[in-house]
């Protein structure tokens, strides 16, 4: 007995030498900066004890504390840093991170100017096929189809463009190309006259009734419609409240997309248990399994990556493209106080803001896609001579897969 005492005792030493530990939570809300110094601190403060991912990152915290604190004494007793000094101060504390959601802008307290820095924006950019998505291009390959019909177009914040394009006899290929996920703001606004209800076109004609207050002939489910194709190709996401309406109500019942957690404390480590994620299968869904492909691009993000993953679990779903950004834990911003993580700082009032996820998700197999994004079932890499042909080589081989059915 007493050599299980003396075990457990030196295990709790060996434990509490190696975690860093923060007894006191300064408020990373409101830190009130007149220094170079304070600014680093409440940053590195806030996401040491708020960052999502210490779980799994590997960039050591504290080395990057140690090295680069006296690099912003020196900015405080030189009178000032320059805008790029301060950038290339922040891109080397900042950019090993694996959070692709992450954003943090300071201002200059001395010459008054921003910064900005996104690991994300940053990993990506460095991938040798990098491309931005030229949607118009796009779009102007997808009406010289031969046979497209019903072309509805909007250049609003969720739906820009639904087709239907030729499949096999008489049946037909439904596409709608979602560019935010925004559904949900964008019904309020046509209800209070914002926006003209053919706002709504492009959704109201694929899903019907999935949406409130929407006509129940719906595309997907229309009879003459035999596959699927949505293109989330440069979706930067939304709110992921519409991943029910827009993606679950594609399948036949809930989908377990993996498992999520949060902070349940101030220590690095510290973690709710995992709790299964479920994307909720609504009442108004796809009646009868179709074939769903999904186009993504190295510009698909945060909602549009989830998405993209319930369809690749989906039997009748498969998704063609390139690999996703990255960016696939959700958040809350506001919530730092109630989840002990997330979004934190203001710009305007204390020269900082933090923009980083409070929820870690992980695949069914607890595989972490953060900072790797969704892998396609079918590679396509984007041709952009092929486009300035008016040939969309993605899309093409989107057309080309259901058809081959």
């Amino acid at each position: 007995m007493k050599r299980l005492i003396l075990i457990i005792a030196a295990t709790a030493i060996l434990l509490g030498g190696c975690r860093k530990e923060n007894p006191v939570l300064e408020n990373p809300n409101a830190v009130n900066c007149t220094t170079y110094v304070q600014q680093f601190d409440a940053i590195w403060h806030g996401l040491d004890n708020g960052y999502v991912f210490w779980g799994r990152d590997t960039t050591d915290w504290d080395a990057a504390y140690n090295n680069l604190r006296p690099l912003f004494e020196q900015f405080d007793a030189d009178g000032g840093a320059t805008n790029s000094e301060l950038q290339k101060a922040y891109e080397e504390l900042l950019l090993p991170l694996i959070d692709h959601h992450l954003t943090v802008q300071v201002r200059n307290l001395k010459t008054g100017g921003l910064i900005y820095v996104q690991p994300g924006s940053h990993e990506v950019r460095q991938r040798p096929e990098y491309h931005n998505t030229p949607y118009d291009e796009q779009i102007s390959a997808l009406k010289r189809q031969e046979g497209i019909t019903q072309l509805r177009e909007w250049s609003g914040d969720v739906a820009s463009c639904f087709a239907l394009l030729p499949h096999k006899g008489s049946k037909k290929i439904a596409y709608l190309r979602i560019s935010s996920f925004s559904l949900l703001s964008l019904q309020s606004y046509v209800g209070y006259g914002q926006y003209p209800s053919s706002a709504l076109d492009p959704v109201r004609y694929f899903y019907g009734t999935v949406c409130d207050g929407m006509s129940p002939s719906a595309w997907a489910n229309d009879n003459n419609v035999a596959a699927l194709i949505i293109d989330l190709r440069g979706n930067g996401g939304g709110n992921a409240a519409e991943l029910s309406p827009l993606f679950g109500s594609l399948a036949q019942e809930d989908v377990l997309w993996g498992y999520t957690r949060i902070k349940d404390g101030l220590g690095r480590l510290d973690y709710s248990p995992w709790a299964p994620f479920h994307i909720r299968c609504p009442e108004n869904h796809l009646k009868e399994p179709k074939p769903i492909v999904v186009l993504v691009d190295m510009n698909s993000v945060s909602c549009s990556e989830i998405s993209t993953q319930v369809v690749k679990l989906l039997p009748n779903g498969t998704v063609i493209g390139e690999r996703t950004w990255g960016g696939t834990c959700p958040l809350l911003p506001g919530q730092y106080n109630l989840l002990y993580s997330g979004v934190f700082g203001d710009i305007r009032q204390y020269g900082y803001y933090v923009y980083t996820s409070n929820f870690d998700l992980v695949t069914t197999e607890y595989k972490s896609l953060e900072g790797v994004g969704v892998e396609p079932d079918i590679v396509v890499p984007f041709d952009y001579d092929a486009l300035s042909r008016g040939i969309d080589n993605q899309l093409e081989a989107a057309l080309s897969y259901l058809r081959a059915l």
